[in-house]
C-alpha cells in the first residue's frame, strides 16, 4: 500500500502492508536487530497463566496487557534486556534469561526494574516443515500444531506485501496456537525456501489472483493434515490480505469456515493510494468529510474487491486503527457494513495505527516510542474464534 514504511517491516508479525508506488518509502522504523532469535521463539505461560509470544525478530508481546517490546542482547549468552518503549533500549525496563533445553529456550525469567521477578515456560507445540504444491511453484511452509488432544481448527496466515517470510508471522502463530489452533504459515512464492517467480508487492488483479489462489491451495493442504477439522479451518489476512482472502474464497473457491482481518482493505487499491498520499502529508489523521467521502468515491478502480466481497458468506472479524494513514478506516468500514452480511464484526480500534500499535499520531516514526499494541485485542480475537472457528481457548500447559 501507498506509505507503507517500517510498521511491518519491524511488526510484519501483525499484519504486513502493500505498497501502490513501484519502490515503497524509506522506513523510519528500525530494521530488525541482525541477532539470531529463533532459539526464543515460541508462546511463553507464567504460573498465573499470562502468555508471551516472541517471534523471530527478537519482539516480545505480552497478550495480556500488549506490551510490545524488542529484545537487546547483552554481552551474556542467552541474556537480553528491553527498554521502557518499543524500540528503545534505554532506560531499561528489565532484565530477561533464557533457559536452555538443546538448541530451544524452554522457560525465561524476566526481572522488570523495581519489580518482582516473572518465570515463563514454553508452551509445548508441534512443528513440522512441509511442501505445498501450488500452481508453479511449491511454497515451503511450517505447521504448528498444540498438543492437546485433536483434532483442531486451523488457520492459514496470509501475507501483507512484501516478499513474506515465515518468520514475520511468529506472533501470530504464537498466538492462534496457544488458543489450541492448528497454524500454517508459508514462504510466499519466490521467497525464503519457496520457489515459483516473486510477481511483486504492487496489487494488480494478476497479482492478487497469484497469492489468492496460492491462499487457496494452501488452506485445502492444512484441511487435509491429519489432526485438523476440515470444517474448521479458515484464514488470518493482514493489510494486502484484505484483499488476497476474499478473492481466494470467492474466485478460488477456497474452503474457509471463517476469516480474520487485520489492517485490512475494502477500498481499491487506488482509494487506498489517494487516501495514503492525503494522509502522508496532514499533520493529522485526515478526518471523513462529506467531500473527501465524494473524492474517494469518484476514484476509478482497476480492481474492484467488492464482488469478492459480496460473495463472502463466511463469518469475518475485520479490525482497523482509527489512527490508519494507510487504510481509510472509516471509510473502510462503510463499505464493509454496506455489504450488511450479519456475521461480520466490523470494528474500529481508537488510536490505533496501520501496524496496530497504539499511536494516535498514526504516523511511523512514532512507533518507537508506542508501548503496546492494541489493548484487549488478544482476547477479543479468542472470544471471537471461540464462537466462530470452535477455537478451544488457551493451549494446555507444558
Amino acid at each position: 500500500m501507498k506509505g507503507m514504511g517500517g510498521a511491518l517491516a519491524v511488526l510484519m508479525v501483525v499484519s504486513g502492508c502493500t505498497s501502490t508506488s513501484a519502490t515503497p518509502p524509506p522506513s523510519p522504523t528500525p530494521t530488525p536487530l541482525a541477532a539470531n532469535f529463533e532459539r526464543y521463539v515460541g508462546a511463553y505461560r507464567t504460573p498465573g497463566g499470562v502468555i508471551f509470544v516472541i517471534n523471530g525478530h527478537g519482539h516480545l508481546l505480552n497478550l495480556r496487557d500488549s506490551a510490545f517490546r524488542q529484545l537487546y542482547p547483552t554481552a551474556m549468552p542467552d541474556r537480553m534486556i528491553t527498554g521502557a518503549a518499543f524500540a528503545a533500549p534505554s532506560p531499561k525496563q528489565a532484565d530477561i534469561g533464557f533457559r536452555m533445553a538443546g538448541n530451544r529456550a524452554d522457560q525465561f525469567t524476566m526481572r522488570p526494574v523495581g519489580r518482582p521477578a516473572i518465570t515463563a515456560d514454553r508452551l509445548l507445540f508441534k512443528e513440522t516443515d512441509v511442501q505445498v504444491p501450488v500452481n508453479g511453484a511449491v511454497l515451503a511452509a511450517t505447521i504448528t500444531e498444540p498438543l492437546t488432544a485433536a483434532p483442531h481448527p486451523g488457520i492459514v496466515i496470509v501475507h501483507g506485501s512484501g516478499p513474506g517470510p515465515r518468520i514475520d508471522y511468529g506472533v501470530w502463530v504464537g498466538l492462534y496456537a496457544s488458543l489450541g489452533m492448528t497454524v500454517l504459515a508459508y514462504d510466499k512464492r519466490g521467497n525464503g525456501q519457496s520457489t515459483g517467480s516473486y510477481p511483486g508487492e504492487f496489487p494488480t488483479e494478476d497479482n492478487l489472483n497469484i497469492y489468492a489462489a496460492d491462499a487457496a491451495a494452501v488452506l485445502r493442504y492444512l484441511g487435509s493434515w491429519t489432526g485438523v477439522d476440515p470444517m474448521r479451518v479458515g484464514f488470518h489476512g493482514g493489510s494486502q490480505g484484505g484483499w488476497t482472502v476474499p478473492l481466494a474464497i470467492q474466485r478460488f473457491h477456497a474452503p474457509a469456515a471463517f476469516a480474520l482481518l487485520a489492517s485490512g482493505p475494502a477500498v481499491s487499491v487506488e482509494q487506498q493510494g489517494v487516501w495514503a498520499s492525503l494522509a502522508a502529508s496532514s499533520t493529522t489523521v485526515p478526518a471523513l468529510t462529506p467531500d473527501l467521502e465524494t473524492q474517494l468515491r469518484a476514484v476509478q478502480a482497476s480492481y474492484d474487491p467488492g464482488p469478492a466481497l459480496a460473495a463472502m458468506r463466511q463469518p469475518a472479524l475485520w479490525y482497523n486503527g482509527a489512527a490508519d494513514r494507510t487504510v481509510p478506516t472509516e471509510f473502510n468500514a462503510e463499505l464493509l457494513r454496506g455489504f450488511h452480511h450479519a456475521n461480520w464484526d466490523i470494528e474500529i480500534l481508537p488510536g490505533i495505527d496501520h501496524g496496530l500499535f497504539e499511536n494516535p499520531s498514526g504516523l511511523e516514526r512514532d512507533e518507537p516510542s508506542a508501548t503496546r499494541l492494541a489493548t484487549g485485542l488478544w482476547d477479543r480475537i479468542g472470544t471471537w474464534l471461540r464462537s466462530n472457528a470452535g477455537a478451544p481457548g488457551s493451549a494446555a500447559r507444558p
